[in-house]
């Protein structure tokens, strides 16, 4: 019997315990993608010999949790269904197309690493969001599923000129960054509230590179979570003796923190290219 040796390098950091966008399916824990989706013989409405099913109802679900970052209360899931018939009822053949795009999303996204999870969830947040801006913009209300993302992962800052946006739990990720970073030494990080405080403050004056880096703060975080698990014993350690000469001395903790972020993408791209060239190869 071969005994596989348990990884212990991470007890007492974030990397003890899997980060959503690391689970099966890539959907937040308990959403409607985590625990099933209903089937697509239910059928919800009917109308101009186009019918709408349960499956795609759950899926506009899954894909507004996937956006909020979150399991959705109740209320809201039943809510979103409800506004999906009311609108199928009044447009079905128009209902029916906004609904294609997301079919057999839930699949997709299982294959996928969590880096391309993250990835993905960037580009969809930004491409609705910059949408519903413009909606806005001209008068219009939040289309419902972007009404119910943006209680739970509310925008924080849009630049219309170049189509980025910040939204809460993108700052979130930068804090999660500075936990995890820290901890490879031992030091506490700055709480929450007060590094997202300083963090929108700078970004007032930030360029657009600093401020794209920021909006991707949750793909960083999965490129360092894959890069250190990577990482061996000789290798974590050079990490971990660099940290512990950089970050007393540095008068801001966020470009130590940026860095490594930053060396775990180079990492994490240089990786997937490769493999990417392989599958090609095959």
């Amino acid at each position: 019997m071969t005994i596989t040796a348990v990884d212990t390098r991470w007890t007492g950091t974030p990397l003890d315990r899997p980060h959503w966008l690391e689970g099966d399916t890539g959907f937040p824990t308990g959403g409607i993608a985590d625990t099933g989706l209903g089937p697509e013989t239910e059928i919800l409405a009917t109308a101009r010999q186009v019918s709408l099913t349960r499956r795609q109802v759950d899926e506009v679900v899954a894909f507004a949790e996937l956006l909020a970052g979150r399991a959705l209360p109740g209320p809201d899931r039943a809510q979103l269904g409800e506004d999906l018939v009311d609108a199928f009822a009044d447009a079905p053949v128009d209902t029916v197309g906004f609904l294609r795009p997301l079919a057999g999303s839930v699949a997709r996204l299982a294959t996928m690493s969590p880096v391309e999870r993250a990835v993905r969830r960037l580009q969809a947040l930004t491409t609705t969001w910059t949408l519903e801006q413009r909606r806005v913009a001209d008068g219009e209300d939040l289309n419902p599923v972007m009404d119910v993302v943006h209680r739970h992962n509310p925008v924080v800052r849009h630049w219309a000129s170049t189509g980025v946006v910040l939204v809460a739990d993108v700052l979130a990720a930068r804090a999660e960054q500075h936990r995890l970073v820290l901890s490879l030494i031992g030091v506490p990080a700055q709480e929450e509230r007060a590094l997202i405080e300083r963090l929108l403050a700078r970004v007032e004056e930030a360029g657009p590179a600093e401020i794209a880096e920021l909006a991707a703060a949750q793909v960083r975080l999965m490129c360092i979570r894959t890069w250190l698990r990577d990482l061996g014993e000789t290798a974590l350690g050079h990490l971990v003796a660099d940290l512990a000469r950089a970050v007393p001395s540095a008068l801001d903790v966020d470009i130590v923190v940026a860095q490594v972020a930053f060396r775990a993408s180079l990492a994490v791209a240089t990786t997937v290219g490769t493999e990417a060239k392989q599958r090609r190869r095959r």
